[in-house]
């Protein structure tokens, strides 16, 4: 029997490719999007059930794992992935991991942590064993594949660790772990110079990314008016809910063109690409959060209070949300040509409405979270009727 040709091709430095033709998602990317967005939404379950400042803090280790895993392999497909049966596989066999991680996810703090841990491992050591391929076939890639498998290579084993030690020791190595895996794309340094990302295939790829978030967001609330049931009260709330994902939506796309190409230089350039790469990091979160606050909104009955600690927790979802789009907006602006004392003046009524939505949270206990819901849709729609106004001439974009 004869294979075919493509299926198993050798790894390609795809930034030798020509960086001017456009490079988009293929089908087998957005299936892998969703199968982590499964794992999201699980995190997202749990703090609508128990939404307290705990849970809301505990979710931020799980939530900060599963993004960055999801980075990792969207990073070494835009940096090397070609479309064979092997690297379809290999993906496929990541899929699965993920899929045991958002089954474990939900009671990971508890019950599930070895589940968890083990799940996240295997899903470090593939990235590990990709890296190392590329490194086997492309001498010129090495001294960037060389750390990341070293690096990511060492946090797995942390990662794998941590299941056969109890709580909180366990829950101490997951820090150590997180930690050298942030860290180490940065033992690479100016190394990354060498190997920029696509300026249209990543920033899609976050794009599409956020997008879906923000529809699992909206498909949380409709399940929560649907278990609720349907009257004026959670028909009201449910447009709120629509008219914030819209402006979340409007913020990203439109303002602060958070999908566009980028094409990274060197110097400033690259402090720029890194704003704009962890600023998703916070507004996926915020996302969540606020999703997450509205769908508790919807099971109160109407007039009810929320807590303080409730309200503050809404309120500063949607504002971290905001202010990441704010800074995904200013990673777009070339610093060098242009006179950011204009720029940051321009942008004052921007920072104001987002001071104004975390204000809101000490309204906790004074008024219903109905009315809270009200004070911030206002708000989310007198920001994007400010990101209509023309930028001036003496300010110049991107």
């Amino acid at each position: 029997m004869k294979l075919r040709k493509d299926f198993i091709v050798l790894p390609t430095l795809r930034s030798c490719e020509d960086q001017s033709l456009e490079k988009h998602a293929d089908w087998l990317e957005l299936l892998f999007d969703l199968i982590f967005v499964a794992a999201i939404s699980q995190i997202a379950t749990n703090l609508s059930g128990n939404y307290s400042p705990i849970t809301f803090l505990e979710s931020l280790p799980l939530f900060f794992a599963i993004w960055w895993g999801w980075c990792g392999h969207t990073f070494y497909l835009d940096h090397f992935g070609t479309d064979d049966i092997f690297n379809r596989v290999l993906t496929m066999a990541q899929m699965v991991v993920v899929a045991y991680l958002a089954i474990n996810v939900k009671t990971a703090l508890t019950t599930t942590g070895a589940g968890f841990a083990v799940s996240y491992a295997v899903l470090r050591f593939i990235l590990v064993a990709e890296y190392i391929r590329v490194g086997r076939h492309l001498p010129d890639a090495r001294p960037l594949t060389n750390r990341y498998s070293t690096g990511f290579g060492i946090a797995a084993l942390i990662w794998l660790s941590s299941a056969f030690v109890p709580p909180p020791l366990r829950f101490i190595l997951w820090g150590i772990a997180l930690l050298v895996d942030f860290l180490t794309p940065f033992t690479a340094g100016e190394i990354h110079i060498n190997f920029p990302p696509h300026p249209t295939h990543l920033p899609e790829r976050f794009g599409l990314f956020t997008i879906i978030v923000i529809g699992e967001a909206i498909v949380s609330v409709v399940f929560a008016i649907t278990n609720v049931g349907l009257n004026l009260y959670t028909s009201i709330i449910g447009l709120m809910a629509l008219v914030i994902s819209f402006t979340i939506w409007w913020g990203y796309f439109d303002e602060a063109g958070g999908a566009e190409a980028r094409v990274q230089e060197r110097g400033d350039q690259i402090a720029k690409y890194q704003l704009w790469l962890y600023s998703h990091f916070p507004l996926l979160l915020g996302i969540v959060g606020t999703a997450a606050g509205i769908r508790h909104v919807i099971s109160l009955p109407f007039g009810s209070d929320l807590s303080g600690s409730d309200t503050w927790i809404l309120c500063i979802s949607l504002s971290i949300a905001l202010l990441s789009l704010s800074l995904i907006f200013l990673s777009s602006f070339k610093w060098n040509d242009c006179k950011s004392r204009l720029l940051m003046i321009f942008r004052i009524p921007y920072y104001l409405v987002i001071a104004l939505v975390f204000l809101t949270g000490f309204l906790g206990s004074l008024i219903s979270g109905f009315m809270i819901l009200i004070i911030l849709t206002i708000l989310c729609i007198m920001k994007v009727l400010i990101s209509l106004r023309e930028i001036p001439d003496d300010i110049c974009a991107l």
